[in-house]
Order: structure tokens, then sequence, then C-alpha cells
């Protein structure tokens, strides 16, 4: 009786220390990822596509980080403290590079400082534009070692602002504010964040493969990450498959999670995969100021979303403002054109009437971004502007909405048509894309200065989604800062 005992105890403790190890192990899942854009870059200073920070995302870690519900708790710092505009930050002991060299301070001072080096040209360095002495040096006034960033010792870092933020703590949870290291840095020779052996990991998953003739990312779990944010999955393979589109790798089980079209949604077998989606873009019409004011004030008022949102596909809508509702603005509609056709007409014959041959030109042509959904509504309003004003436009499809992006401060180009993203929660990053020094000014107030002009006008928003099977659990789709933290994420086989 009593070996019978002892036999069901041990086999009681037996199930429950593997009921625990379940629960707390990782696995050894890989997760397939189909792109649609391979990454540029890795250098978490310089990135700024989806692609890009979504690896730099999983592959980095800052002083702070969020958690699986979106709390923000320390990562790479053990823990800090706010005195006035002062943040005092102790880094983790044990906190490491993948090539087994400790971070420390001086890797945070030197990132800051990389990034807001106006050489490096850094597309988000304005979210640190609050630290102290930050816009002298980003305009070159002041020397970088007056940044109000300091490392103390190895262990602890100083950041003074110039005033308070109340989003700078969020900000170090982006792919800006990531460590770097100064030596590895300048032993990569101008190639930091370009190759594989040129990039350095410090977060849950480590860079392990960087495939470019047959594009391929391979991160696998980082054994020499020691927070606590451990991936649960052994790897995460990023592709871009040729052959098929990103729905057609999903169904035929080549992809476990991908990039949709936002018109796609609707082709999902909700039975067997799952959807996530944000709306963070929007199109805009610019014309350039050499047509008259009074031209451009005709097309544009005619180029509304009465004429083209009954052909726009799933997933887009007419835009109501300037701002994609992932900005979580609360704008109304100041300074957004009013269509009136019968008040189009006069204004353009009369405009037209004063031009050297009185008749619009014919040479008129109108680049845009082809994204596989828009020509519809480009077609639309040329359409509607040769059928109601009698100007014939040309249109030109481009093959990347980057050609374009200048458009938005300067419009050499007659006419364009082109998404405008907010690839981070912050509006000013958002109106810097339109050459607007946001700093809390009236957001309907400045919607409407900058509409007034008759040279940009928002069109359309669209979604940005992202379809994965039903194996996948955790998949939170953010905005902004890479969408997907790996870490969370459980495959179950």
């Amino acid at each position: 009786m009593r070996i019978y005992k002892r036999l069901i105890c041990l086999i009681l403790c037996a199930i429950l220390s593997f009921s625990l190890t379940a629960c707390n192990s990782t696995n050894n899942a890989y997760i397939y990822f189909t792109l649609s854009q391979p990454p540029q870059t890795l250098d978490p200073q310089t990135a700024h596509t989806d692609a890009e920070l979504m690896i730099v995302r999983n592959t980095f870690e800052g002083l702070l980080r969020k958690d699986q519900d979106g709390k923000i708790v320390c990562g790479v710092a053990e823990d800090f403290k706010k005195s006035g505009l002062t943040y005092t930050f102790t880094l983790r002991e044990d906190a490491m590079w993948s090539n087994e060299q400790p971070i420390t301070a001086h890797d945070f001072v030197f990132a800051f400082t990389r990034a807001l080096d106006p050489k490096t040209k850094a597309p988000q360095s304005k979210q640190l534009i609050n630290i102290l002495n930050a816009e002298d040096v980003l305009k070159g006034k002041k020397s970088p070692d007056t940044l109000g960033v300091k490392a103390i010792n190895d262990r602890t870092l100083k950041i003074t602002l110039s005033k308070e933020d109340k989003n700078f703590e969020e900000v170090l949870t982006s792919a800006i504010s990531m460590p770097c290291n100064k030596k590895f840095f300048k032993e990569s020779a101008g190639k930091y964040g370009l190759e594989k052996d040129t990039t350095l990991s410090n977060g849950s998953y480590r860079l392990a493969k960087w495939g470019k003739e047959i594009f391929g990312i391979r991160l696998y779990r980082n054994d020499y990450y020691k927070g606590d944010f451990t991936a649960k999955n052994t790897a995460v393979f990023f592709t871009i498959d040729q052959k098929q589109t990103n729905l057609e790798a999903l169904n035929n089980n080549d992809a476990d999670i991908t990039f949709i079209k936002p018109n796609e949604i609707s082709n999902i077998d909700s039975t067997k995969f799952n959807t996530a989606s944000v709306e963070n873009i929007c199109w805009v019409l610019t014309i350039s100021d050499g047509f008259s004011k009074g031209i451009r004030k005709s097309l544009i008022s005619l180029a509304s979303p009465k004429v083209f949102s009954k052909n726009l596909p799933q997933g887009y809508s007419g835009a109501k403002n300037l701002f994609p509702t992932a900005l979580n603005v609360d704008a109304d509609i100041s300074g957004m054109p009013i269509y009136d056709l019968k008040t189009a007409k006069k204004l353009f014959a009369s405009q037209v009437s004063k031009l050297k041959d009185k008749k619009f030109p014919t040479d008129v042509v109108l680049y845009y971004y082809d994204d596989g959904n828009s020509k519809t509504l480009v077609t639309d309003i040329v359409g509607h502007w040769q059928n109601q004003l009698g100007a014939f436009v040309n249109i030109e499809a481009v093959s990347s909405p980057d050609v374009l992006q200048e458009q938005l401060k300067t419009q050499t180009y007659a006419m364009c048509i082109f998404p405008v993203s907010a690839d981070t929660p912050y509006v000013k990053d958002y109106l810097d894309k339109f050459g607007i020094n946001y700093t809390g000014q009236n957001l309907s107030q400045l919607q409407s200065n900058l509409l007034k002009q008759n040279n940009i006008v928002p069109l359309a928003t669209q979604l940005t989604a992202v379809a994965y099977n039903n194996k996948m659990e955790n998949v939170n789709f953010t905005h902004g800062n890479g969408y997907i933290d790996f870490s969370f994420v459980i495959k179950q086989d």
C-alpha cells in the first residue's frame, strides 16, 4: 500500500511538473510571414517602412517597451524615475547584445545623438525633438554633445527634456529610441543595418539570415536575451513570394501571416483565418502652382467622394478630413471643398479664358501610385473633369509612392495622386510629411489653412490589413512601431 501511494504521488508530481513547464516554456514553432516589399535597412534610426519597423521591433529592445496589453513597461531598463524634466534609468545588469557584449548607457547616448545628427537623416528624428537641445542639434546649430542625454556610468542614463512631453515614454518604445553600439557601428564601415553581419540585435529575436538575391530574413529566438519578453517561438521567417499573391500564399499554407490588400478582407475564409486592420493611410491629390488658384480650386472641388466613392473597393472610404482614424484626431471638416458643379464650371471657364490660347493645356500628366486598386479612383476623377469641364488630363502610373512624397511640400509635378501613411501614432510625425511643424495648434484651423491654398486635398482613406491562420494566438495588431510584437505570438502545431 505504501509503495502504491508513493507511486501515485510520483505520478501526480510528474504531471504537475509537466503542466507547469508547459505553461511557462517556449515551443519549437516556426512562423512564416509573407511581406509585400523587402526592407532596405534594419538600422533602427533610419527604418521607416512597415517591414523595416516590424523586424526592428522584434530584434531590438529599448529602455521601455509595451507588454501584451499595450502597457508601457521596462525593457533594457530595470527601473526608472522622473524628477521634473529629467528621467533617470537604471539598466538591467544582464542586458546583452547578440554578440555577447553588455548593453550600456553609452549605447543609448550614441543612439540618440546619432538619431538627431542631421547627417543621419533619420525619418523619425522629430519624435525626440523635446529632448534638451535636440532641435538645435538636428538643425546643426549645436554640437551633439550638448544633447540632454548623459551616461552617468555604464548602467545609469539620464535624459533631460526641454519641456513636458506626454508621449515621451511611448517614444522610448519605438525604433528611433533603440540602442546602438558605437564600436560595432564604426566597424560596420557604412553598412550598419544593411547586411546580416553588420546588424546587431538585443531584442527577443536575433537576425540569423538576410538573403538579398533570393529575399529571405530569418529571425531566431535570441538566446542572449534575458529580459521579460523571451520569444515563445523558435523563429520568424520573412519572405516575398514571387509566384503567388500574399493571399494565395496564405490559402496554400505557404504563409502563417501576411499583409493583404484591404479589398481582399471579404475573400478570407473566416473558418481558417483571422484578420486585423487599421485605417492609417490617406490618399491625396496635389496640384502645382503652375495652374492658377482658380483652376486649382475648380478641379479640386470636383475631385470629391461624390464622384468616386461608389466605385471604391472594400477597405477604402471617402475622406472626411486629412487625418486617418488611427491618429485619433477629433477634427471637423473645416476647409474641405464642397462639391458645386455649377460654380466650378463657371470658375474654370473664366480662368481658362485668361490663358494665352484660351484652352486648357492638352499635355498635362497626372502621376499616380498604382496599388492595384487606385486606378478606378483616378479615372473617375479625370473622367469627371473631362466630361464636366472639358479638361483632358493624361494619367501615368508610378511603381512606388516614395517618388511622389515630396509633392506634399513642393508641387514640382503638375498633378499627383498618392497615399500618405501615418507611420506612427503621432500627429506631428504625420504633418511633418506635409512640411508642417505641428506644435499643438488647433487641427481644424491648421487643416483649413493648408487646404485653402488648393494645392492639396484629401480624397480617400485606406486600411492596412493582415490575415493570419487560426493556429496563431496573441496576434496584437497595433498601429505604428511595426504593428506586431512576435514575442507574444504563439503558433499552435
